[in-house]
């Protein structure tokens, strides 16, 4: 009964919000390439990584991955839930309800509910937090920690392909393994802080894959990009007319006759959002790895320190 509700609140609330800086204007982050790529190169290279398997996880149908990947303010629970646990840190951190509620733009009550579904499910262990009896802390359970280290072993074995480095093996002892991660969750809360999460029209995971995917092979008949999208993304036609409108009424698209592209606004969009994930990739990976080659501690280290340093977590902990 468990499941059969995690799947229901999984399809009703629909895929998850993940437009971001990329659609809403971004600022060149300082960590860019200070030559852009040739446009064709880089859209080779996403188009690789969106048939990769990182992105797949977050489409899968299974009712775990689904509950958690599609829908990124539970996304973002999921890895704030991780963060925050022993198994991460070493000790347990800390909930802020408010802060969490505020950050993945869910209500308290909505909040609440998933949190109990979280237990109830098994994905997530909760007790009462011994420093105080009013708080709960959360450990994540072993199906959890797999889903976790799957999705960061991909996003390392495909994501540094966008800046032409080949995969990245994460260090195989705990404590360094466990730096190296939470290097990605770090990155990741705070893209996902800059997304609008809580828009449900143009701001749902399948309104930037469709765009994404109609960038990447346009132009395309709008027939045949209806029927396409909804396979890959495992949504109904209706659905994907829906965000096709969505983004016909902001003048992202254009249209010749049966054809059906990006307009300029709406490619400018896009290429940010790319260059956006792309400083996003560059956070999370040393510079001077090279394929294959597991990160160094030492620079592990030295950027998970500075990271605790500025990321905000230590600050709002220390409020």
């Amino acid at each position: 009964m468990i499941t059969q509700l995690r799947q229901t609140v999984a399809g009703t609330t629909g895929s998850a919000t993940m437009r971001g800086q990329a659609l809403t204007g971004v600022q060149r982050h300082p960590h860019s390439a200070a030559a852009a790529p040739c446009p064709d190169e880089r859209d080779a290279r996403f188009r690789s990584f969106r048939e990769g398997a990182f992105v797949a996880n977050f489409l899968r149908q299974s009712a775990m991955e689904r509950f958690w990947l599609s829908d990124l303010r539970r996304f973002y629970l999921f890895l704030y839930l991780i963060r925050e646990s022993a198994w991460m840190r070493g000790m347990p951190g800390r909930f802020p309800f408010a802060l969490v509620a505020m950050r993945t733009q869910l209500s308290l009550a909505r909040l609440s509910q998933l949190l109990e579904m979280a237990h109830a499910t098994g994905d997530f262990r909760r007790q009462r937090d011994p420093r105080d009896a009013r708080q709960y802390i959360f450990e994540p359970s072993e199906k959890a920690t797999a889903l976790f280290e799957r999705l960061v072993d991909d996003f390392h074995a495909d994501a540094p392909a966008l800046l032409q480095r080949g995969p990245v093996r994460l260090a195989a002892n705990g404590r360094e393994r466990r730096a190296q991660q939470a290097l990605f969750i770090d990155a990741v809360l705070r893209f996902l802080g800059g997304l609008d999460l809580g828009d449900r029209g143009v701001g749902s995971l399948s309104f930037m894959l469709a765009m994404l995917d109609l960038h990447l092979h346009s132009p395309l008949a709008t027939t045949d990009l209806i029927r396409r999208e909804a396979d890959r993304l495992h949504v109904t036609c209706v659905t994907i007319r829906n965000l096709l409108r969505r983004a016909e009424e902001r003048a992202w698209l254009h249209r010749d006759r049966r054809m059906l592209s990006l307009s300029e606004q709406g490619q400018r969009r896009i290429r940010l959002g790319m260059e956006t994930f792309e400083a996003l990739v560059a956070e999370v990976l040393p510079v001077d790895t090279k394929a294959g080659q597991v990160i160094p501690s030492r620079l592990v280290r030295r950027r998970f320190g500075m990271m605790d340093r500025t990321s905000g977590w230590s600050a709002e902990r220390r409020q």
